[in-house]
């Protein structure tokens, strides 16, 4: 009896380990929850100014200027899961995959205003290993 509940044990600790290393988030976490509907609600073009973003957002994750010289500001936010066929023996140790979805958000300023924005979502995969 005393083994069977030592593998009970050893099972709930396995399945915790795995279970909280599947997980994985980067980025800015200000647009995790954030939709294009919500960041339209709140960024106005030609009335929000670049101050009045930093507040919502914090500082971007890189900033840049369009051909036109416009400056830009882009935030993005990832959150991926590990595949279930991480964990199987052997077959796991040569090949990874994740899977999850990635936000961006980027705004385009005319001077101190902001003159165009987009927010969108979309799922990603990646893999690596020999399959």
């Amino acid at each position: 009896m005393s083994n069977r509940k030592n593998m009970v044990a050893a099972a709930g600790c396995l399945s915790a380990l795995l279970l909280l290393s599947a997980c994985g988030s980067s980025g800015n976490v200000s647009i995790k929850n954030e939709t294009a509907a919500s960041v339209d609600q709140k960024i106005h073009d030609g009335v929000t100014t670049k101050e009045e973003v930093r507040q919502m957002y914090g500082d971007p994750v890189a900033t840049d200027f369009t051909d036109s010289g416009h400056e830009k500001w882009t935030y993005t936010f990832s959150n991926t899961k590990s595949d279930a066929a991480n964990f199987i023996p052997v077959y796991g140790d040569l090949r990874q995959g994740q899977h999850g979805t990635e936000k961006h958000l980027t705004i385009i300023f005319e001077g101190d205003k902001v003159w165009h924005h987009s927010m969108n979502s979309s799922a990603i995969k990646s893999k690596a290993g020999l399959f």
